[in-house]
């Protein structure tokens, strides 16, 4: 009996030992890899010589692995006031979750990065992501959540609850709200000596360069949701309401330790070209501030006047023009004008081919033919190769009583669709027009 009581104190004595060793071993992996990767040399050297302090004093020997872990987190980043650097204990699951590891592992099942996209009252649009994914379907959710609010004539996006992510996914979403090739950020790695840019790219979906865009935020906006904040906030093409934000500025890279542990080191650092610094440990400073919880009432507030002046900016200098060719005097003067701000609102993705064709009849049914005439002829210049266009053009004309220029672009129409439903309406009205 007491030889087995002494081999137990041996063993656990062993172990004890062996656990100490292995978290200073440990330590100095992660030591080396500070040396060679963290975005700052001389910080890295400093926590090193703060930790070196720290094991001849036995301060991590008897900690288990979620203590160690949170401790040694807490001293790498007591020099560096780096949020980004974090050391992680080894995954252990346990019960119904280790049951579903596979699956876990799996990104289909995981968090969306988007939770929703809406239309809110006064045509205000409205997005929420949680975080920027480094892939193609992620860009493709940009593009989906773009398309579903592309009529607003102001956005919100809300950036509360978006812990960051993708760089690169960041920049795209970014570039929705610009149309020159501008530098938007760049991002210099120490240990590479080598700095990315990031430009302005094309997107799949329509960019919005003009309308009013605000950005909810909150202390728990981290990281890249902070990079979107911040160049859309320095290029001055968002309002930013809400909390100041974590103050995470340095893209991040793990590694993995011994044991299962793994550290995160931020290898680089983003400079923006406007402000030739970051948000790093200041955070996003909101322009109202506000809490997190009253940043969407005070967005939708903010929005309604600014989307009605939107709105208004591109609708106004058209209807003014065609108020002036509504007593039937169309001159080449009156229809140039409208052709202009007509041929503005196509370039600027307001309406395309349906919403004028729509515009038109508009001004048919209240027997405002001649206006109608001036609307379809710009439709047929701006798409021309749109059997429709021809066919409405043709009614308006048949309207005004031309049955010459009716029974022309009737015709053209049903040269371009013989076999469709445009051509088949063209036909039977040309046959009217000959019985009349």
């Amino acid at each position: 009996m007491l030889i087995k009581r002494i081999l137990v104190i041996v063993l656990f004595f062993m172990v004890s030992v062996h656990h100490a060793q292995s978290n200073n071993d440990i330590i100095k992996e992660a030591q080396k890899l500070l040396v060679e990767n963290y975005i700052f040399l001389d910080k890295a050297k400093e926590t090193n010589t703060h930790l070196d302090a720290l094991m001849k004093k036995n301060f991590f020997d008897k900690m288990t692995p979620p203590e160690f872990a949170k401790s040694f987190t807490q001293e790498l980043q007591k020099i560096t006031k780096d949020k980004h650097l974090r050391f992680s204990a080894p995954r252990t699951q346990k019960g119904k979750n280790a049951e579903k590891s596979f699956i876990n592992n799996l990104s289909r099942y995981g968090k969306p990065m988007l939770r929703g996209f809406q239309l809110f009252k006064s045509n205000i649009g409205y997005i929420d992501l949680s975080y920027f994914g480094g892939n193609k379907n992620h860009l493709e959710l940009i593009d989906l959540a773009m398309k579903g609010v592309e009529s607003a004539d102001a956005l919100i996006i809300d950036m509360r609850r978006n812990g960051g992510g993708s760089p690169s996914t960041v920049n795209y979403l970014s570039s929705y709200f610009f149309n020159e090739k501008l530098l938007l950020n760049s991002i210099y790695s120490r240990s590479k000596n080598h700095t990315e840019e990031l430009w302005v790219v094309d997107v799949e979906g329509r960019k919005r360069p003009k309308v009013p865009v605000f950005i909810l935020t909150s202390k728990r906006t981290f990281s890249g949701a902070e990079d979107f904040s911040y160049t859309m906030q320095s290029r001055g093409r968002a309002t930013i309401i809400g909390e100041v934000t974590g103050g995470g500025a340095h893209p991040t890279r793990g590694f993995s330790l011994s044991n299962g542990y793994s550290i995160g080191i931020p290898f680089a650092r983003t400079i923006n070209p406007v402000t030739k610094t970051n948000w790093e440990g200041t955070g996003v400073q909101p322009d109202i501030v506000i809490n997190a919880d009253d940043a969407l009432e005070k967005a939708k507030e903010l929005s309604k006047s600014k989307s009605i002046a939107y709105r208004d900016s591109y609708f106004k200098p058209l209807e003014e023009k065609l108020d002036n060719i509504k007593d039937g005097k169309v001159t080449i003067e009156k229809k140039k004008y409208v052709f202009e701000q007509l041929e503005r609102l196509v370039k600027a993705n307001m309406i395309d081919e349906g919403e004028v064709n729509n515009l038109g009849y508009g001004y048919i049914q209240k027997d405002q033919a001649e206006v109608g005439v001036v609307i379809f002829e710009f439709n047929t210049i701006a798409f021309p190769n749109s059997a429709n266009t021809w066919d409405s053009l043709a009614e308006a004309y048949l309207k005004l009583d031309n049955k010459e220029k009716a029974k022309e672009y009737y015709e053209k129409a049903f040269e371009m669709d013989p076999e469709g439903w445009v051509g088949e309406n063209a036909k039977e009205m040309l046959q009217k027009i000959k019985s009349l």
